[in-house]
């Protein structure tokens, strides 16, 4: 346990977010880096292919290609790896704390996340008290933290993933070992001390025209989603009063958003299904809050689902053996355990 000294405050304990990306970043990457920077007490480890830079002390960059990356991961866990992309490399996040084990010792904690989000204030939402309590946080691969001790950089040895090394390291299928069938699934069946809670706000799939959270969290005729300041909120419109609620971070999974304005000299930015705007400041009263975020009918919500689920068909119709076999697999497990933490 290290103590850091932060904006003035102390914080008893010190994490570490690894970041692996190959080949050319996505447009949005820099609202990412941005809102990274901004969490200055928590440091991010980024492994990429090419350059990047940035002047903030809490982001390290280290230039790997994907193939000393593949040689790596060899080394670390004694055995062959035959990752084809950079996709099926996320099968490896469960492993980081040893593939990654010479660049986290002075860490605490460290974990993995995507970059298709925008980080609000971490540490308003993993405070000391949390961290002294569990020993993993949330469930997805979006953001993921575990304690940095040999029980849980091992978790994977522990009793109740369906998935055997040779299939996650060799395996051509995507087995995704970090979520419900892999991690999830050991931590319910080892009583690991694990914090569930949804504080972040995952846009649903279904919808590639509005802004929809689910997870249980509420919905709002009108509603968007804002980056201010370094804290990331829906702020809503409801009997005539302007509400809001703070998000750890902002997920635009399967979007593509494109950055518009000057994102290095905002204060703001606003989420669209689209675009991220960079704006110096937000009139929240002069917004219209169903233009910037269309709300979705209940017609339209069912159009959507069906048109989701026939996508899903399709993919299963059109997938290799090797991924129809861990596909069942892995829906063959949840009804099987009578639980499903996606609802």
């Amino acid at each position: 346990m290290r103590g850091s000294n932060y904006g003035g405050y102390m914080t008893k304990y010190k994490i570490g977010i690894i970041v692996t990306w190959f080949g050319s970043l996505p447009d949005y990457f820099p609202a990412w880096l941005k809102s990274a920077e901004a969490n200055k007490d928590v440091d991010f480890l980024v492994f990429c292919d090419h350059e990047v830079k940035s002047a903030s002390e809490n982001i390290h960059f280290q230039k790997m290609s994907f193939e000393e990356t593949i040689a790596l991961c060899e080394k670390k866990m004694h055995r062959k790896v035959n990752f084809a992309n950079a996709y099926k490399f996320c099968d490896a996040r469960l492993f980081f704390g040893v593939i990654y084990e010479d660049y986290l010792r002075e860490y605490d904690f460290w974990g993995y996340c995507d970059i298709d989000l925008i980080f609000g204030n971490i540490r308003h939402f993993i405070t000391d008290k949390l961290l002294n309590q569990y020993d993993r946080f949330f469930q997805y691969g979006h953001l993921c933290l575990y304690r940095n001790n040999q029980m849980m950089n091992h978790l994977y040895e522990l009793p109740g993933g369906i998935y055997s090394l040779q299939e996650i390291f060799v395996g051509t299928a995507k087995t995704t070992p970090e979520e419900y069938s892999g991690a999830n699934r050991i931590c319910i069946k080892n009583n690991i001390k694990w914090y569930t809670n949804v504080v972040f706000a995952d846009f649903n799939v279904w919808y590639s025209e509005s802004l929809q959270l689910y997870h249980g969290i509420k919905n709002h005729e009108e509603q968007i989603f804002v980056w201010k300041n370094g804290t990331a909120k829906m702020i809503y419109k409801e009997n005539g009063k302007i509400g809001e609620q703070e998000f750890i971070y902002c997920h635009w999974q399967k979007k593509k958003p494109v950055i518009e304005g000057d994102l290095d000299n905002c204060d703001a930015v606003i989420i669209t299904p689209k675009s991220l705007m960079a704006v110096s400041e937000i009139n929240y009263e002069k917004l219209n809050f169903k233009q910037i975020n269309p709300p979705v009918s209940p017609e339209a919500q069912i159009q959507c689902q069906k048109n989701y689920r026939r996508m899903k068909i399709k993919e299963f119709l059109s997938a290799d053996f090797e991924t129809k076999k861990i596909w069942v697999r892995q829906k063959i497990y949840h009804m099987l355990d009578h639980q499903n933490i996606y609802q």
